[in-house]
């Protein structure tokens, strides 16, 4: 099963060129005619990202963790321009199947050797401080409230 990443950006990012005779990491701008990305992602800024092997597969390949790593390093920079980077996974020409998976990560979460790519997957990449920040201000991690006793207040009426 082939394999196409989408990001999107509300700030314009870098392009790298794909360059066929000499096959690279490339970021490549989306035509107009990426309409059905263009309504999962919702960005003014949508690209296709690509391996040296022309599709995003070898995102997913442990044995070609240089790919991942030219991944996560753009990333990285990229987030330096934008706070948030939205991204979908998918098989080509599935771009019109509904979202069956969804996850929050960083650049080095996706560098991860267990991280995988999955058809039909909404990924939104937030740099580690932010995802760190976030996490504190959840309310399942904020200290439980206590609740006030009206004790002597009512036992006077």
């Amino acid at each position: 099963m082939c394999l196409a990443l989408y990001i999107g950006a509300p700030k314009a990012l870098p392009t790298v060129p794909w360059d066929p005779l000499k096959p690279a990491f490339h970021v490549i701008k989306l035509l107009k005619k990426g309409a059905d990305v263009r309504r999962l992602l919702r960005c003014e800024h949508i690209y296709y990202v690509g391996s040296h092997e022309g599709c995003s597969c070898a995102f997913n390949y442990e044995h070609e963790f240089k790919s991942v790593l030219e991944l996560r390093d753009y990333l990285r920079g990229a987030l330096s321009i934008a706070d948030e980077i939205d991204g979908f996974a998918c098989r080509p020409g599935s771009e019109k199947l509904p979202v069956k998976h969804s996850i929050i990560t960083s650049p080095d979460g996706i560098a991860l050797p267990e991280f995988f790519f999955q058809d039909s997957q909404r990924i939104v990449i937030r740099s580690k401080k932010s995802l760190r920040a976030r996490r504190r201000s959840t309310p399942e991690n904020a200290a439980p409230k206590r609740k006030r006793s009206l004790g002597a207040s009512r036992q006077l009426k």
